[in-house]
């Protein structure tokens, strides 16, 4: 997986957590756990994603388009 898929997957994953409106705090635990389970190689700075999905709202189809590999996928 790379680093762009890398950091695809956490924006999907903070996405999904904060489609209902609420900022909860199990969600944003569960994103940080997929975080730390990416490994520190990833070299993610997640308060700096945290505020890309929240300010940017990125575009889905485009985010998950960038997950290519078939290892990411899954």
């Amino acid at each position: 997986m790379n680093d762009q898929e890398t950091r695809s997957i956490l924006t999907l994953a903070l996405m999904a957590a904060f489609a209902d409106g609420l900022k909860d705090e199990r969600e944003r635990a569960a994103v940080k756990r997929v975080a730390e389970a990416l490994g520190p190689e990833a070299g993610l700075d997640l308060p700096a994603l945290y505020r890309d999905v929240l300010v940017a709202k990125p575009d889905l189809a485009q985010v998950a388009a960038a997950v290519q590999s078939d290892g990411a996928r899954q």
